[in-house]
């Protein structure tokens, strides 16, 4: 079929028009003649068939009583002797026979007596009614007609005998043949007249395209004078009257082209010196972003015990006048800063969204937060505060910071600290690659899970923990953007493949064997770099790290002890155990197993403050040891240190949100120190962590009776951070409830503000408020916000007591002696207010006596 239709595309158009005219002309006469010449033959055969009937009825109708007396057949045989002189046309011969297969008549009287054959006769005896068959006689075609003659007998019908006529079938059907030739005459006349027509026609239609086309050959060569001569209106005329105009504007383009391709020229260089100015300034924005993103990326920490180096590749490149430089969203910084006098080594990775300036833009944002938090802390070494707070402090700036965007601008980023000392990791990961770790020749991954998403997502706070892990001498801790794994392997036709095995980082650590460059190496040779590209490699003691362990330089002595007291510590013999250590006086400070057992034999003595020494000693040696900040935490509590001991809770909290134990002593202080926002928080923990645990439940019973015992029936709910730019309440709260124990007032009234500005009016939060302001001696604002807080409270018998000692400060002796009285209506027994009552009274009975 293909081949066919190929041979009709490469035929001209006027023989095609002669093929299609033909086979429609043929369609319509061949199908036609045929229907007419098998009607004209069933017309005849059914004339036929209906002489023969009529023929057979009266031949029949004589016959039936002859054929039944089987005498004489006269009347038959006269009735056929009748037929032949009619001359019916065609007709052969035609007989009867009878029931003993014999002739009993015959038009040709040849046959009268003679037999049927038995296999003949079988067949006619057969017959119910008027049949017609095609037999040949003497090669001549014969059609014969057999009639059955029944007589009823009996109320049945009884066959006697047959009527047959014999026709040739020439002569019946030479008005069908004479009608065939006719239709065949008249149809090869109609064929070849249809093709004169379509030979006609093609050639007046082909005559104009072939003019066309002869025309479009000549223009093609290059005559552009030409003109195509058709005059007609149809559609051929419009297309050779359209083509003579186009050939026109052709030769006017191609004479004017010169002048067209100068002013053309013109255009695009004018074009073209918009787009270079629009690019030479575009340029100018990268190179001055990358101005400022440089000083925000240093590596300026000079550790001599944890050593850092990073590299940043930028995807884009950029050339501005003379310099050469990058922009993207990566950024590296890496400095030192003391906190509590301790040494620690800050770094941070992160990968700010989007390319170029929108990366960038990430990045300088991180870059500064960072960088101006780092300096705070440059500045003192003994800032007090523990690497757990410090890290949470920065989450919770970086997060408020990306927040305020509003899904705009997202970073990952991979930040902590390196104790120097201890070389314990203190580190968060927020959807940055994973940390991989280079221990003897091998690599492998730190993290195994997510917990944190990229900075800016909401509702990541209560999400928040802190990592630890303890490096070893010789140890190196590899950190590196998501372009260390987004790498164009090849191309598959049109398809990119990219790499999305991350474990393929592992190896090319492992064959870099550490080295930051060998990698960079490793990576570029396994594909092409398709995204900003930035490693930090932080190594410890990594030029000692063949030096041997501690523990193998411990003397035999010292190891006699450690092991001596470690049994006795196990029997329960306490007093033995401590005797043998603090035998060992000031020496036994180099040595943290010492110091645990001793923290611990106090602990279980009920000997808190002597505890307390042994465990921050031992903490400063080993401070990744959980269960050490723990004791030293509840030893807090137990002395009434309530400050000190939610700082430890808290710092044990960070490192690990299900520390059951914790939980219980965190929320216990929380609840003694009355910041009961934070208890119940930590309550609702300790439950999760241990659903039904009795201790859990009674804690959470004894925070809502002192709740209700200070007159805060409402409790404080979260925060929907949904909809809003800031951190959770929860966490504002906690700071500020922090800074006021702090007695740093002007910085908790920052936040208590902070809080009501989200939760509005809280009785709690007034309260607080109220109090920095009198604290601050702001008066005036310390009596609304005590009005405001009694207003959603009215049984706050310490607001009541606070707003009476205002009054009593400005002056108004009666205001003030009626608050106290409030008070000590709703809290008959509350000392302070009969204390504020007698001194006032006190004052009275003194004046009225100086009076006397």
């Amino acid at each position: 079929m293909k081949y066919v239709f190929s041979i009709l595309n490469n035929l001209k158009i006027r023989t095609k028009m002669i093929i299609f005219v033909s086979g429609i002309v043929l369609l319509c006469v061949l199908p036609l003649s045929i229907i007419v010449l098998y009607r004209n033959q069933a017309i005849v055969l059914e004339k036929t068939f209906e002489v023969c009937r009529n023929l057979a009825n009266n031949i029949a109708n004589l016959a039936t009583e002859e054929l039944l007396i089987n005498e004489t057949y006269d009347a038959t045989r006269t009735s056929l002797l009748r037929l032949r002189e009619s001359n019916i046309s065609g007709l052969i011969d035609s007989y009867v026979i009878n029931v003993d297969r014999k002739y009993v008549a015959d038009l040709n009287e040849d046959k009268i007596g003679q037999d049927i054959p038995e296999s003949e006769f079988q067949k006619i005896s057969s017959i119910k009614e008027l049949t017609l068959n095609e037999i040949t006689v003497n090669e001549k075609t014969v059609l014969r007609f057999s009639y059955p003659i029944f007589i009823n007998y009996q109320g049945q019908k009884m066959w006697v005998g047959v009527a047959i006529f014999e026709f040739d079938k020439d002569k019946v059907y030479e008005p069908v043949y004479a009608i065939r030739r006719s239709i065949i005459s008249v149809a090869s006349a109609l064929f070849v007249l249809g093709i004169i027509i379509a030979i006609l026609v093609a050639i007046n239609f082909s005559k104009p395209i072939h003019t066309l086309s002869q025309g479009v050959k000549i223009i093609g060569e290059g005559d552009l004078n030409f003109q195509i001569a058709i005059s007609g209106k149809d559609e051929i005329g419009t297309l050779a009257s359209q083509f003579n105009r186009m050939t026109s504007q052709i030769r006017d383009f191609t004479q004017n082209l010169e002048s067209m391709v100068h002013q053309r020229t013109d255009e695009l260089n004018q074009t073209l010196e918009k787009v270079q100015a629009l690019k030479v300034s575009q340029d100018a924005d990268y190179y001055l972003t990358s101005v400022l993103l440089e000083p925000l990326q240093p590596n300026n920490n000079i550790s001599k015990r944890v050593k850092t180096e990073f590299f940043i590749e930028q995807k884009k490149k950029f050339s501005f006048r003379r310099w050469n430089s990058q922009l993207g969203g990566d950024i590296c910084i890496t400095d030192r800063i003391w906190l509590d006098g301790r040494e620690y080594t800050v770094f941070a990775n992160g990968d700010a969204m989007g390319k170029s300036m929108q990366g960038a833009g990430g990045a300088l944002v991180l870059g500064v937060v960072f960088n101006s938090a780092i300096l705070r802390y440059k500045r003192s070494k003994n800032q007090k505060i523990f690497p757990e707070t410090w890290l949470k402090e920065r989450f919770l700036d970086l997060q408020n910071v990306f927040l305020s965007f509003d899904g705009c601008m997202y970073i990952s980023v991979c930040m902590g600290l390196v104790d120097t000392q201890s070389g314990l990791l203190y580190y968060i990961n927020a959807e940055h690659p994973w940390t991989v770790l280079y221990r003897d020749s091998e690599a492998s991954f730190l993290e195994t899970n997510l917990s944190l998403r990229k900075l800016g997502m909401p509702e990541q706070e209560d999400k928040f923990y802190i990592r630890l892990f303890q490096m070893l001498p010789g140890d190196i801790i590899i950190i590196g953007s998501d372009g260390r794994d987004d790498i164009l392997i090849s191309k598959s036709g049109e398809d990119d493949i990219i790499n999305e095995d991350e474990t393929k980082f592992l190896q090319h650590v492992a064959n870099g064997k550490g080295n930051l460059y060998k990698i960079k190496e490793e990576v570029e040779n396994s594909g092409t770099l398709i995204d900003d590209f930035s490693i930090l490699r932080i190594s410890y003691l990594e030029k000692l790290r063949d030096i041997p362990l501690i523990a193998n330089d411990i003397p035999i002595e010292i190891r006699k002890v450690i092991r001596d007291s470690t049994q006795l510590f196990e029997d329960g013999k306490f007093e033995e155990c401590i005797t043998i250590i603090e035998e060992l006086g000031d020496m036994m400070e180099s040595y943290p197993d010492l110091l645990k057992i001793a923290g611990s034999i106090h602990y279980k003595n009920k000997e808190f403050d002597k505890a307390l020494i042994f465990f921050e000693k031992y903490t400063a040696a080993i401070p990744g040891d959980n269960e050490c900040i723990y004791w030293i935490s509840n030893s807090l509590r137990l002395l009434g240190k309530f400050s000190e001991a939610a700082d430890y809770g808290e710092r044990l909290f960070l490192r690990d949100r299900s520390h059951f134990m914790n939980l219980l002593n965190l929320g216990d202080i929380y609840l003694k120190m009355k910041i009961y926002p934070r208890a119940k928080k930590i309550a609702h923990q300790a439950l999760e962590v241990q659903p039904n645990h009795p201790d859990a439940e009674l804690l959470n019973e004894k925070i809502i009776v002192g709740m209700k015992e200070d007159g805060f029936v409402e409790e404080i709910q979260m925060l929907d951070i949904a909809n809003t730019k800031y951190v959770n309440l929860e966490d504002i709260l906690t700071k500020a409830d922090y800074l006021y124990h702090k007695k740093n007032y002007t910085e908790a009234l920052e936040s208590y503000e902070k809080a009501n500005r989200i939760e509005g009016n809280n009785p709690w939060t007034l309260f607080r408020i109220a109090n920095c302001h009198s604290l601050l001696n702001d008066l005036a604002n310390a009596e609304r916000f005590y009005l405001k807080s009694i207003e959603n409270a009215p049984k706050n018998h310490h607001a009541h007591n606070n707003l009476g000692s205002i009054y009593y400060r400005n002056g108004n002796i009666f205001q003030a002696k009626e608050e106290w009285k409030k008070a000590l209506e709703i809290k008959p027994d509350f000392k302070t207010a009969i204390l504020n009552l007698s001194k006032i009274e006190s004052l009275e009975s003194n004046r009225l006596a100086s009076e006397v």
